[in-house]
């Protein structure tokens, strides 16, 4: 019943729960909303009840204008969510919510393998997606960075818990991997503690965005249960004193840049685009000196030295030029048609960042390709090793770009300093 007020008082259109404590399939029922949930699977046979669990509560509105679907839940702790708009397929937001146990607990679990799962999860987010990731991480990391200080441009983060624990440092470092942020203190309306009990006070409970996404994710607030039972129980209604959960409620808004076009509207044609590519290593003697070519630029050179230039006759002029060199291309060049596909084989592909190497455009080709392979196969199961390979080498490009980020980063500052 509190959570029922709860929801309905704060006017959620998506509320995340860790700690669920469900068993089997049970659920938890919400008028006007529809849950999506992965309880703990393995239990004492006697336990009284549940343990950890996480789950999705989402609006009906939300759901009559999304296809919702579990995009992945393979890994306890970890709950993927897929909307996807009805009308425009290429409008989807990816929802996550998590659990990671505490280190000292006795459902404690590998922190390393835990991420390094999530990690996976996020590389196959489709580029340009948005996503956010929420949950209880039982991670203090103090004032750890989770950027690289001078290469990722982020506003600075408001800390208000300065102690740290051996999950701190190992999710920052998660989040850089992943060029992913934290939210709280950011974008914010109130930043809090997000545990508070007779144990202390602490923040272990986090919403993590992309950093090129972070402008859309704004109105951070940090409620305690202690203000929301004052809220919703002011008339007496639940006596909860006793019994007030220790964690507190994250809110925040997002802004979706959703296109408008329909999904149902007629696909264009698939008409290949196609490109000619001249052989100008081999230009022959008598280049631009046949006897119409020449004519050709005699007649455009009168017009600039005796007409009325204006804008346009020069405009004019130059396509004129333009159309004499093609020809003459066309007639002596030898030559070939090039179909032009994704850009993964036809396209060089080149970075204006200073940081970046040829190595890092190979293994960025080398991700493209592997991408295409996973999405065009349709056999289930070497759809799945794909997908394992696409994701191993994004991992390695991401690793990669870090790595060349933080040696160019030191560089400048090593030089800098000799300076």
């Amino acid at each position: 019943m509190f959570l029922i007020s709860c929801v309905k008082h704060y006017d959620l259109d998506i509320l995340g729960l860790a700690e669920t404590h469900l068993t089997g399939d049970n659920v938890i029922s919400v008028e006007g909303y529809q849950w999506f949930g992965l309880n703990r699977k393995h239990i004492h046979v006697r336990a009284k009840s549940g343990s950890g669990g996480v789950g999705i509560l989402i609006r009906n509105s939300i759901c009559n204008e999304f296809d919702i679907t579990i995009a992945d839940n393979d890994t306890e702790g970890i709950l993927w969510i897929k909307l996807e708009n009805k009308t425009n397929a290429n409008n989807v937001l990816y929802v996550c919510v998590v659990y990671l146990p505490p280190e000292n607990s006795t459902r404690a679990v590998n922190v390393h393998e835990f991420f390094d799962n999530l990690m996976t999860k996020v590389y196959t987010v489709p580029q340009g997606n948005p996503f956010y990731i929420c949950g209880d991480w039982n991670s203090r990391c103090s004032d750890f960075v989770d950027s690289i200080t001078g290469i990722d441009n982020l506003p600075d983060r408001h800390v208000v818990d300065f102690q740290c624990n051996s999950y701190g440092k190992v999710f920052c470092e998660f989040l850089t991997d992943i060029s992913c942020c934290i939210l709280n203190g950011r974008n914010t309306l109130l930043n809090d503690y997000t545990y508070v009990s007779t144990r202390g006070l602490s923040v272990v409970d986090y919403c993590v965005v992309p950093y090129e996404m972070l402008d859309i994710f704004n109105k951070f607030k940090v409620t305690r249960t202690s203000l929301i039972i004052e809220q919703i129980c002011a008339n007496g209604k639940f006596d909860l004193q006793k019994i007030i959960p220790d964690h507190s409620l994250l809110t925040w808004e997002i802004t979706l840049k959703f296109s408008q076009s329909n999904k149902n509207a007629a696909q264009p044609k698939n008409n290949r685009k196609t490109k000619t590519k001249y052989d100008i290593k081999n230009i022959p003697e008598d280049w631009l000196s046949s006897e119409s070519a020449l004519n050709d630029i005699d007649i455009i050179i009168q017009n600039l030295e005796f007409s009325n230039v204006t804008q346009d006759k020069i405009n004019n002029m130059y396509d004129a030029f333009v159309n004499v060199i093609k020809t003459e291309m066309s007639t002596k060049l030898s030559s070939k048609v090039i179909v032009l596909s994704d850009g993964v084989n036809n396209k060089r592909r080149r970075c204006k960042k200073p940081w970046w190497s040829e190595e890092l455009t190979e293994l960025w080709s080398s991700v493209c390709a592997s991408e295409k392979i996973w999405i065009k196969c349709k056999i289930q199961n070497q759809k799945k090793f794909f997908r394992q390979v696409f994701v191993n080498k994004r991992k390695l490009f991401d690793k990669a770009v870090q790595k060349a980020k933080r040696q160019y980063w030191y560089s400048m500052q090593e030089e800098l300093s000799n300076s």
